[in-house]
C-alpha cells in the first residue's frame, strides 16, 4: 500500500504500523493463503528502494523490447 507523496512521516509510520499489524494476523494471513496472496511486509524505506529497483528492472526490460505505447 502507498499514500500519497507529501504525506507526514508520521502518518506513514502510524498506518504502515497498523497495517502491518493487521496483515500479520493470523486471520488475515489465512485468509489471504487461501486466496494464494503471502503476506510481505516492509517499511517505508525499503518499499521505497524496492519500488526504484523494480522501476529500473522493468525500465531495461522495456527498452530491450524496443516496447512502444500505442
Amino acid at each position: 500500500m502507498v499514500a500519497a507523496a507529501g504525506t507526514p512521516k508520521e502518518v506513514v509510520a502510524r498506518l504502515n504500523s497498523e497495517i502491518s499489524r493487521i496483515l500479520n494476523t493470523p486471520e488475515i494471513k489465512g485468509n489471504l493463503a487461501k486466496l494464494g496472496t503471502d503476506v510481505c511486509t516492509m517499511t517505508p524505506e525499503q518499499l521505497g528502494n524496492w519500488l526504484k529497483s523494480e522501476i529500473d528492472t522493468w525500465a531495461k526490460v522495456v527498452k530491450a523490447a524496443n516496447v512502444k505505447l500505442e
